[in-house]
């Protein structure tokens, strides 16, 4: 999290080749958030923060679950994730019987590279899918959870007190949204803000 002692991280528009080194696809599991009243409180979030934030920044809003790695016919690398990993995790979530959920979005907060709208996961229903999808493989680049909503990325280097007191400033007013499916979907690892693309959806128990 950022601290008030600390700086933000910058994120540069480049194609990242050391990172994805010829590789096209970056997959993910997630929940996609198509409320409009979420939508409205990320678009202020956003407005809220202009002067720190990266542009353009295309992707849409959502709750990242489980990051895959890339998307691939035949892995070569141990940060890369197959069709027959993702048929496994496909089967894992039809089996977990999971139902229908509800999710509370609040304030903002913040990692050292990216502002965020915090998530309050009210029934567990995150922490049983991410169990269902830890069964099969481990998750890439990520030792601890922070269930958010990301905002954006930061285009410079800005004091952490400044940017604390400007999220502080935010109002909170928190809304409660219902998942009742998880996402499958990957995005250009060629492009950094890039739009995400939704590839299958698992409906959730009722």
């Amino acid at each position: 999290m950022l601290h008030q002692s600390r700086e933000t991280v910058p994120s540069l528009i480049r194609d990242h080749r050391e990172w994805h080194r010829g590789r096209s696809e970056y997959a993910l599991w997630l929940i996609e958030l198509e409320s409009s009243e979420l939508h409205r409180k990320v678009e202020a979030a956003r407005k809220h923060l202009s002067e720190f934030l990266l542009k353009p920044y295309h992707r849409q809003p959502h709750v990242t679950l489980f990051v895959c790695g890339f998307f691939v016919d035949t892995p070569l690398f141990d940060d890369d994730y197959s069709a027959q990993q993702f048929r496994h995790h496909e089967r894992l979530l039809n089996d977990s019987n999971i139902e229908p959920f509800a999710i509370e979005v609040g304030g903002l907060n913040s990692f050292t590279s990216a502002p965020f709208l915090e998530i309050r996961d009210r029934d567990n229903g995150i922490g049983r899918v991410r169990a269902a999808l830890s069964a099969a493989t481990k998750e890439i680049g990520r030792d601890t959870f922070t269930p958010h909503v990301t905002i954006g990325l930061y285009s410079g280097t800005f004091p952490g007190s400044i940017v604390s007191r400007k999220l502080a400033a935010f109002p909170e007013d928190p809304c409660t949204l219902t998942v009742d499916r998880i996402t499958f979907a990957v995005y250009r690892a060629q492009e950094l803000a890039g739009a995400l693309t939704y590839r299958h959806h698992v409906s959730l128990s009722t």
